[in-house]
């Protein structure tokens, strides 16, 4: 028998663990992103133009694997849906574009811009378009 509390208890550790390492990977990321010579050179990481691709591409497959539940049951996983719209799409566009247009980058990270930007803007979209649905069907003004 499971008692309440105890399951709140672990509700909390977990979201406790999952912040923890979600700081952890922060500590990270942001400087890979702003800084990464300093970082590889702190971890003794040459600096190999292969390994970052691979790593992106890898970074980019589990994203998408957690786009799947919201195709699966988007009422139930709703707020996966917003999340792949925001920040993940419009991080990717934003990233993208600052890239190149700031950062002087090969004019070919513009096709991350435009994949993920059309996307982005689509399911935002569709998502946009069932919550009017589901307003107008609740207030019942619609058929």
């Amino acid at each position: 028998m499971t008692e309440p509390q105890s399951l709140t208890k672990w509700k909390f550790r977990h979201a406790v663990l999952i912040w923890i390492g979600i700081v952890a990977n922060m500590a990270f990321a942001l400087p890979l992103l702003f800084c990464p010579s300093v970082i590889l050179a702190f971890f003794g990481i040459p600096d190999d133009p292969a390994a970052w691709p691979r790593l992106s591409g890898l970074l980019l497959g589990i994203v998408s694997i957690f786009y799947i539940p919201a195709t699966i049951d988007i009422d139930r996983y709703r707020l996966i849906a917003w999340l792949a719209v925001f920040p993940s799409r419009t991080f990717g566009t934003i990233f993208c574009i600052t890239m190149v247009f700031v950062l002087g980058q090969p004019v070919g990270l513009l096709a991350g811009a435009v994949l993920d930007g059309t996307f982005g803007a689509v399911t935002l979209y569709c998502l946009i378009k069932i919550v009017r649905l589901e307003a107008a069907i609740a207030q019942g003004t619609t058929r």
